[in-house]
């Protein structure tokens, strides 16, 4: 593929990816969450989905009688899966072959560069998926509710929160990143260095995990208010929260804890320890297994004063789809 070529196969994968936004109505059904809902959109564009154990595919795009399918394999995790599904629909919304995929479209860079072996409709799915899951729209919006600076930009923590929040892997958030002129590829190219894994021990810090396969860490502060929290099972949870207990104000959990959110760790360091009665950092380490999906509220009140709160935090909590071998559940409801 020619360097023009190239350019072309991009250009026509991101406007399918921005039509096919404006004609879902994206951007008023997201409310808080920025969480593009690809499985919604593959029903809505008049595919079936089904979820299956694929080895070594991650996907196929299928068309047979003027039906059309896609199936998106179990055996990896959240971020891949999602990005497989928004490469299938690629393949369906742009009307190219039915086609199988396996991990070379997680080596592909959704930026311009050297393509002269990559199949031009395959270029064009890598594009759509890209600018499908994360749209520009969507990037600007998780900085104005993160308050993020430019400088955030360069930590391989905000990277990662904000791979969990778009649902995509962390290599996949750094090209967007870098697709949108936000870092540079040499930041990119370094923050591509750092290991997922090592981030998430990073978060959790002394608390020891055997298997972080399919297991993400939620880091959650204030600025996390109203914002829609879509985890998997096994994931855990860092609630990084300022606290005046000098004043006799302290975070309670319990909506959360009577829900089935477990506390692993428990640990309160004050913030001017030469200061009495000084602002504190409580950091709580907690997973979920059992939470069913629903709202709930995080409270900073006195003890005395429960129902008078000083601060409060409210997540929209829902689990992550693609777990359960078969067919997309909306879609078997209808079946049946």
């Amino acid at each position: 593929m020619t360097r023009q070529a190239d350019r072309l196969a991009i250009l026509r994968g991101m406007k399918a990816a921005e039509k096919l936004h404006r004609d879902l109505g994206s951007r008023q059904l997201m409310d808080g969450s920025v969480r593009v809902d690809v499985y919604d959109a593959i029903k809505r564009s008049g595919a079936m989905l089904m979820f299956k154990p694929l080895d070594p595919l991650l996907g196929a795009f299928m068309r047979e009688g003027g039906l059309q399918g896609i199936i998106v394999t179990v055996r990896r995790g959240v971020g891949v899966q999602r990005f497989t599904a928004g490469h299938e629909l690629g393949h369906l919304i742009l009307d190219h072959q039915p086609h199988a995929d396996d991990d070379r479209i997680l080596r592909r860079a959704p930026v311009e560069g050297n393509y002269s072996k990559v199949p031009k409709e395959e270029r064009e799915a890598d594009a759509f998926a890209s600018n499908f899951l994360l749209p520009k729209f969507l990037l600007s919006k998780l900085h104005q509710q993160q308050n993020w600076t430019i400088g955030d930009y360069e930590n391989p923590i905000t990277m990662y929160q904000a791979s969990l929040r778009f649902g995509v892997s962390y290599t996949a958030t750094l090209l967007a990143y870098e697709r949108d002129n936000v870092i540079t590829r040499t930041k990119r190219e370094s923050l591509a260095r750092v290991q997922p894994k090592a981030i998430k021990e990073q978060l959790i810090k002394d608390h020891r995990v055997d298997d972080w396969r399919n297991r993400d860490v939620w880091h959650l502060t204030e600025r996390d208010e109203g914002t829609v929290v879509e985890a998997d099972r096994a994931d855990l949870f860092v609630l990084n929260l300022k606290q005046h207990g000098g004043s006799g104000y302290f975070w309670t959990f319990d909506e959360l804890q009577k829900a089935g959110f477990l506390v692993l760790k428990d640990t309160t360091e004050s913030l001017y320890p030469e200061r009495v009665g000084s602002i504190s950092q409580r950091l709580i380490l907690g997973e979920a297994p059992n939470l069913d999906d629903g709202s709930y509220t995080l409270r900073e009140s006195r003890p005395w004063q429960a129902t008078e709160s000083v601060n409060s935090i409210t997540v929209h909590y829902r689990r992550s789809i693609g777990r359960e071998n078969g067919l997309y559940t909306p879609q078997l409801d209808a079946v049946d």
